[in-house]
């Protein structure tokens, strides 16, 4: 028969696992948003992927908050993965720089993450209700925000 102890510390790793894998992924939407403003020279495009960033910003506050006041620190993305995704976006955009080409960009990262995201719900079952929360969160954000760039391809 298992020890209660070890499933209640169990848990207590599929909690901090998951929502450090949001926060993780959160933070490459918002290493790479700032690389794809700066190129786009549409008003429309830059003002959607703005509030977009807030969105992303808002919810990764919100994660932070809730694995600071449980005790554990966050995981935060290392330098060799934010240069690689800097980089290759700004390789990405400097071959085509029209919204259309920007948006395809943004909705392929956005369904990267997203899958991401739902493997980890998965993957870290017996995680809190509130980290499933915010993983049923970030997965809504993602769809939201692909739906919304559609209307640049």
């Amino acid at each position: 028969m298992e020890h209660p102890m070890n499933k209640r510390s169990f848990t207590i790793m599929d909690n901090e696992n998951l929502l450090n894998s949001i926060y993780q992924n959160i933070a490459m939407v918002l290493e790479t948003i700032p690389e794809i403003r700066k190129i786009t020279t549409d008003c429309d495009f830059k003002a959607l992927i703005i509030s977009q960033e807030e969105e992303y910003q808002n919810l990764s506050d919100s994660v932070k908050d809730t694995i600071t006041s449980n005790g554990d620190s966050t995981e935060e993305l290392n330098d060799l993965l934010k240069t690689y995704s800097e980089w290759m976006t700004k390789l990405k955009a400097m071959s085509d720089k029209n919204v259309s080409h920007l948006s395809e960009m943004c909705i392929q990262g956005y369904t990267m993450g997203m899958i991401k995201a739902i493997q980890k719900n998965h993957l870290y079952c017996d995680a809190s209700k509130e980290a499933k929360h915010f993983g049923d969160k970030l997965i809504s954000l993602h769809e939201k925000s692909i739906q919304d760039l559609k209307k640049y391809l």
